[in-house]
């Protein structure tokens, strides 16, 4: 008995060897902490934020599903003031100094007004410099500073970071350092969207976190991936926003060497593979909610988006309109969504983007036009036209012909005027989401009939135009669409004095139909 005994505790020694360098690697792995904090409404007299308290909870559910930020170590803030938020990083940083190891991570993330370097919460206002100098005294590691709030940037311009341009390239795991990312410039403002529910930098910096900004196609997602993807994405989306164009900015003091992974989507409970390996933009929906989960530009090959278990409805704009799929993803499970419909769409989209396909787009709808003779100044119509969208060469992207026909009768002297004009059109193109920007340069020819004159007198006239034109396309749903086209130019009209030039402006307002 006494040599089986001697003999297990000889084994027990010898496992107890191999088992502590595990043991102790395992202690030693680094923790996430979070604090997440949103808050609408800002100073007297500014406009409520409808998405920054949505966004914090976004943000929240991100990380704990994806980023290894588990509930016991985070906090949220949803509406708060200044007074309330210095109480939580007081408390914070006492738990943190008990609790965290210089081997851990924080994420600090805020969404809520700002200017000036400061804060707006509930009528207070709180320096940004509080927020830096809280991440930078914190007993951790790695420090991410997240601010979505508009003049942001200010707080990348404080002393003890230096600034990093986009695009980025990194090498920092034994990490030490902090990092402060802003959804915008410092005399910027960060923007929200009705359309996505939320903020344009939260929304695309959660997307890229949930997979889209997987570049590496790893299953993880570096700071480097993650910000190169909302920078691009963000950029895109403000580009032609009333806000103006909006820029995160990014400011780094980082040390050591390899990769920060700010998030893992291959170790999520749910995952939803857009198995297409042509590139396209995709949207997701939650079945149950229908709320946009995810609206993203997908690179070529394949890609996996982290998700919560349910049902999902999938969009793949298409040359068409949009291709719709339905899919369930499966609790701890995996699902896929391709096929050659949904690859055959990806690749029109493809090659209409680089200007090999073409759509044809027929568009009809009332007029009106300043006149080129005494006694009508304004003669109203009919407009339809014929367009092309097709790259033609640098700077033409969509080519046309345009009819109209319009009759007006003067006010001063007693004579009817029908109009033919005729005219040929080629300019460039802008793409936002539904809406598409255009301008061209127009030429063609004026026919002129008089009717009802003195002495029953009729006079024809033929005269050449030319015109600037420029217009916004909305598409309502598949292949349907409302245009508003201005163009102002001139037309070389004759008189009985000679040769003149005369000025022309006209709008049209149209319903437009792909062919």
């Amino acid at each position: 008995m006494t040599r089986w005994l001697s003999a297990v505790a000889g084994l027990l020694s010898v496992l107890c060897v191999f088992l502590a360098p595990l043991q102790a690697r395992a202690e030693e792995a680094p923790r996430r902490w979070a604090l997440i904090v949103g808050e609408n409404q800002g100073l007297s007299g500014e406009e409520r934020l409808r998405f920054a308290e949505a966004d914090a909870r976004r943000m929240r559910e991100v990380l704990q599903e994806v980023g290894t930020v588990p509930p016991e170590r985070t906090v949220t803030l949803l509406g708060t003031d200044a007074a309330t938020l210095r109480e939580a990083l007081t408390r914070f940083q006492a738990r943190l100094s008990s609790e965290a190891s210089p081997r851990d991570w924080l994420v600090l993330y805020i969404s809520s007004h700002a200017g000036d370097g400061r804060l707006h919460l509930r009528g207070t206002e709180l320096p940004m410099r509080e927020l830096v100098d809280f991440l930078k005294s914190a007993p951790v590691g790695v420090g991410l500073l997240i601010l979505d709030s508009c003049r942001s940037g200010v707080a990348t311009r404080l002393k003890g970071l230096k600034p990093v341009a986009a695009p980025i390239t990194m090498e920092a795991a034994d990490l030490e350092g902090r990092v402060v990312i802003s959804a915008s410039g410092a005399d910027e403002y960060a923007q929200e969207s009705d359309a996505l529910q939320g903020s344009y930098f939260t929304h695309h910096l959660a997307a890229g976190l949930r997979g889209a900004a997987d570049a590496s196609r790893d299953g993880r997602v570096t700071l480097e991936e993650a910000y190169r993807y909302a920078y691009a994405r963000t950029l895109e989306s403000t580009l032609v926003s009333a806000g103006g164009l909006q820029r995160p900015t990014f400011r780094m003091d980082l040390r050591g060497r390899g990769e920060l992974i700010l998030s893992e989507p291959q170790q999520a409970r749910g995952r939803l593979t857009l198995d297409v390996k042509a590139p396209g933009r995709w949207l997701v929906f939650s079945s149950e909610s229908g709320a946009l989960v995810a609206e993203l530009e997908k690179g070529e090959g394949p890609t996996t988006l982290a998700v919560a278990p349910g049902a999902y409805r999938l969009l793949l704009r298409a040359e068409e309109g949009f291709l719709e799929r339905s899919v369930t993803v499966p609790i701890n499970g995996s699902a896929s969504v391709g096929g050659a419909p949904l690859e055959q769409a990806a690749r029109s989209r493809l090659a209409r983007k680089g200007g090999a396909g073409s759509t044809l787009w027929l568009a009809v709808g009332p007029s009106l036009t300043s006149g080129i003779v005494a006694g009508l100044p304004s003669i109203a119509g009919l407009d339809v036209r014929l367009e092309r969208e097709g790259r033609l060469g640098w700077g033409l992207d969509a080519s046309g012909v345009g009819l109209s026909v319009r009759r007006g009768s003067s006010q001063w002297v007693a004579f009817r005027q029908t109009e033919l004009e005729l005219r040929l059109n080629a300019g460039p193109q802008w793409k936002h989401g539904p809406w598409t920007f255009s301008g061209a340069l127009e030429a063609g020819a004026l026919a002129v009939f008089q009717g009802g004159l003195p002495f029953d007198e009729s006079r024809f006239g033929l005269e050449p135009l030319a015109l600037v034109s420029g217009g916004v396309r909305l598409d309502v749903r598949s292949g349907v669409s409302m245009q508003l086209i201005a163009s102002a130019g001139g037309v070389v009209a004759r008189r009985d004095t000679g040769v003149a030039l005369v000025p022309r402006a006209s709008a049209s307002l149209m319903v437009g139909f792909a062919l």
